[in-house]
């Protein structure tokens, strides 16, 4: 028997014949059954240093089993050498997921609730989950494949730390700038909970400096996030789906905003919108309209996304935000670029180097995958656990000298490639997948209650199914559930979702009145929707658009008119081959590469969004490379990041986007005063 094997290899040998033995094995025994402990040695005093070397490497075992949810118990016979006392065996009634029953309808909601995830840290827990379920369930393999599809994005840098210590109740320091304010103030808090409400993340926490419950977003967070070692009591019942539902609930404001007349068609059609006269301002060809908000700060990015186009006229902070937003990003525009070359990727702050846990666990999840799926392809294995084909041969050969006690033909498990084709035999013992970790049953239950509003998701009973399956295999780690919540469905836009939602199921056509915000721009397009999907709160259809022959991605409360244009003249199938049917980019062959620059926090928070490759830059700047379908958006997204990031190629673009910058931060009028407060001497030369 070998006395150095690969680690991985000895944790899944202990892991088998604890599962394996009815009785239990001591710690003796387990030296000498399991591969990968050294035998006893031929003198004593080697035997006594090998002795303590093996009562270590034990320990650890024991306690990295435990640590990754395996349950072991400890048994005292009634007999015995006294040094012998303690049995350890995996009762496999506490491995294995618990039976569950669910028809084709519940198991489908299951993984439209862990795809949810599939752009978000939370991913991967989501998937696992919904592959031992499926596999408990046995019911096969489902795929997100209804009508619509949501996903959720966890793309601000304080989310993962954020997520961490709720889970461990730990509290945490962070840097925070309050709505309205420059300046950031550390804050110490104990989280409660977290949740998403309008695409944006927010967190809800005892203040330990105020001595009171505090709500933060989490895109106000100025520095990264500290988890103290410390642990904290949370409070009983706590659940964040009450405290979303008051968000955005407060006193209701009202702006007044000159835009030129026939434009600003986004301002327009607001809810409670209106063109309104006042007699204190007056400008040929310009209109005043009338709007209200809550959120200063979410609006302040939306009117300075317009530039020149519009003047805020009240109320005055309204007036200065807007202001601070277009000289800063003019200012950004204007100085001089980066000279550090391009060579060093930013490394991803929160990734961690995968380890022997993180491997012991797939190779756990990976076998009774493949005795469920019997010849399931090697390129779904690869896709499935996101792994190279050097470490799925280097999986099958540990799965292959592994196995119970003994390790003869019959023993061990046998992996075998047929064709393609993957088989697994003499698994039986690993066959029934490890329970449900904290994170894989609440990202699964987050994402089902979630779906609750979402028009034409599944019948009710299949929801409440799924869901009570879920909450019975979480038990006692079903809190997180309740204190991490998500509102993906926007209540203005419900109702064009469910008449969306029933021209697909009916396979008509629809002619639509549609806002191209880029152009400000109203046009009118006959569209054959194929597919719903989200991003955060936003949500999208996916449809054939007859007026450019081509499959389109049109912004739901973008659309301002809908009337049914007769039966759907594409059948699905002229869908090309993988056309997923969601997320916001398509690859075009015109797509043109754009390079910014941007500061740590600006650049952690736009990479995920627009699958950008992040660059170290020093001195606190990141470059970001990624593709747009047209550069004409960059000067409002400059705009909206208010001096955080600017355009550093093409060149074309870079000018282009300084020029606008600078009209806007100078006013909304050529020949006027300069609105904002910004004079072409306060900017340098773009090449300066």
């Amino acid at each position: 028997m070998p006395t150095k094997i690969d680690a991985t290899e000895r944790l899944l040998n202990l892991v088998i014949a604890l599962l394996g033995t009815r009785r239990g094995y001591s710690k003796k025994q387990l030296r000498e059954k399991v591969n990968g402990y050294a035998p006893e040695a031929a003198t004593a005093a080697a035997e006594a240093t090998l002795l303590q070397s093996f009562e270590r490497m034990f320990e650890r075992d024991k306690n990295t089993l435990m640590e990754l949810g395996i349950p072991i118990s400890q048994t005292e016979p009634d007999e015995g050498d006294i040094h012998e006392q303690v049995l350890y065996r995996i009762k496999p009634e506490d491995y294995q997921v618990p039976q569950i029953r669910l028809d084709e309808d519940a198991m489908s909601l299951l993984a439209i609730a862990a795809n949810l995830w599939a752009e978000a840290t939370l991913g991967g827990a989501a998937q696992s989950a919904l592959r031992k379920i499926a596999t408990r369930a046995g019911t096969g393999w489902y795929d997100d494949d209804t009508t619509s599809r949501s996903r959720i994005r966890t793309a601000e840098p304080g989310f993962e730390p954020l997520w961490s210590a709720l889970r461990g109740h730990h509290p945490v320091t962070f840097g925070y700038r309050r709505a309205g304010e420059t300046a950031s103030i550390q804050r110490t808090v104990q989280p409660w909970g977290l949740g998403s409400k309008y695409g944006q993340w927010y967190l809800v926490a005892f203040d330990l400096d105020r001595g009171a419950e505090r709500h933060f977003r989490l895109s106000r967070i100025t520095s990264d996030v500290h988890v103290l070692p410390e642990n904290y009591t949370r409070p009983e019942g706590f659940t964040i789906a009450p405290v979303l539902a008051t968000l955005g609930t407060g006193n209701e404001l009202t702006a007044r905003i000159a835009v030129p007349s026939g434009t600003a068609h986004w301002l327009r059609s607001r809810p409670g919108a209106a063109p309104v006269a006042d007699p204190d301002w007056h400008r040929d060809g310009w209109d005043i309209i009338e709007t209200g908000y809550r959120e200063q700060e979410l609006m302040a990015d939306d009117v300075a996304a317009m530039g020149a186009a519009a003047q805020v006229l009240s109320p005055p902070a309204l007036r200065d935000a807007v202001a601070d937003r277009l000289q800063q990003a003019a200012k950004a525009a204007a100085a001089p670029l980066p000279g550090t070359l391009w060579r060093r990727r930013m490394a991803d702050p929160h990734a961690r180097k995968k380890d022997t846990r993180d491997r012991l666990i797939r190779l756990l999840s990976m076998v009774p995958y493949l005795a469920a799926n019997p010849g399931v392809a090697e390129s779904e294995v690869l896709a499935e656990f996101g792994i190279t084909e050097a470490e799925w041969s280097k999986d099958m050969d540990t799965l292959n000298v592994t196995g119970l006690p003994g390790y003869f033909h019959g023993d061990l498990m046998d992996v075998t490639s047929e064709a393609g084709q993957v088989f697994i035999r003499d698994a039986e013992t690993l066959a029934s997948p490890l329970r449900l970790t904290q994170e894989e049953a609440c990202s699964v239950l987050i994402g089902l209650r979630a779906l609750s509003a979402v028009p034409g998701t599944a019948a009710a009973a299949a929801l409440d199914s799924a869901t009570e399956s879920v909450a019975a295999v979480a038990g006692q780690d079903a809190w997180l559930a309740d204190a991490v919540g998500l509102e993906i469905m926007n209540g203005t836009d419900t109702a064009t979702v469910t008449a969306l939602h029933a021209a697909i199921t009916g396979a008509r056509a629809l002619d639509i009145t549609y806002l191209v915000r880029s152009r400000d721009e109203l046009s009118r397009r006959t569209i054959e929707p194929y597919r719903l999907f989200s991003v955060d709160a936003a949500w999208y259809v996916r449809a054939w658009c007859r007026e450019s022959s081509a499959l389109r991605s049109f912004r739901v409360d973008h659309i301002k008119s809908m009337h049914d244009a007769g039966e759907r003249l594409s059948p699905p199938t002229s869908l090309p081959a993988g056309e997923p049917g969601g997320g916001l980019y398509h690859p075009n062959p015109d797509d043109v590469a754009v390079e910014l620059v941007a500061d740590t926090l600006t650049a952690r928070r736009l990479g995920p969004a627009y699958g950008a490759g992040l660059f170290d830059l020093g001195e606190g700047r990141v470059g970001l490379r990624l593709l747009v379908g047209s550069t004409a958006i960059l000067p409002s997204l400059m705009a909206r990041l208010g001096g955080h990031a600017a355009v550093v190629s093409p060149e074309s673009a870079r000018r282009e986007t300084a020029a606008w910058l600078a009209d806007a931060a100078q006013g909304p009028a050529h020949g006027q005063s300069h609105a904002y407060g910004l004079t072409p001497g306060d900017l340098p030369s773009v090449d300066g």
